[in-house]
């Protein structure tokens, strides 16, 4: 019995050494967003790209970052970006990833913001299923915003699953819209 005890502790000892040495963020569930994205490639810039024109704040204000957006203009044109998933799928699609990468760029330039990433679900399925499937796709998107540098513990999750739906409606067009992540800040 204390061989058995030995070997455990061994083991246990060796298995958290290698942890330690991972080079990679700690990430939930396994999401593998480094691979993901190196298999598709880095996306365009300018899939992100937003029209000053759509309400912006006056661009006199104070605190401009590089871009000559104000902290409060910026923050108001990512709230607005969302992350849209496949059904029944809860995995980052590439053309997001540029999305996440202007998000984790707010974030890091902004130590002292949080942000929630609220996962939502069309109306197919148990509610139990899709609070489960939010939570995993609020997830997928918190791993790839710590892949990009932000601290997980800036990152809140929460799950609406299919009670938040962002277009009312029972079509495939619909479903496809309420299938997303939301950034709030």
């Amino acid at each position: 019995m204390v061989q058995n005890l030995v070997k455990y502790f061994a083991v246990a000892a060796i298995g958290s050494a290698l942890i330690g040495c991972s080079a990679t963020p700690e990430i939930e569930d396994g999401y593998k967003y480094e691979e993901q994205k190196q298999a598709v490639g880095d996306v365009s810039p300018a899939v992100a790209k937003v029209s000053m024109n759509d309400g912006a704040a006056d661009l006199n204000g104070a605190n401009k970052n590089s871009d000559g957006l104000s902290n409060e203009q910026l923050k108001a044109m990512l709230s607005g970006k969302v992350v849209y998933f496949d059904y029944d799928r809860s995995d980052v699609r590439a053309e997001f990833y540029e999305v996440i990468k202007l998000n984790a760029q707010y974030l890091n330039k902004n130590p002292s913001m949080n942000v929630t990433v609220a996962g939502h679900c069309d109306e197919r399925g148990s509610r139990e299923y899709n609070l489960a499937l939010g939570e995993r796709r609020a997830i997928s998107v918190k791993n790839a915003l710590v892949f990009e540098g932000v601290s997980a513990s800036r990152i809140n999750v929460v799950s609406f699953g299919e009670d938040m739906p962002a277009i009312e409606g029972h079509t495939d067009s619909a479903w496809a819209k309420n299938r997303r992540a939301e950034f709030n800040y």
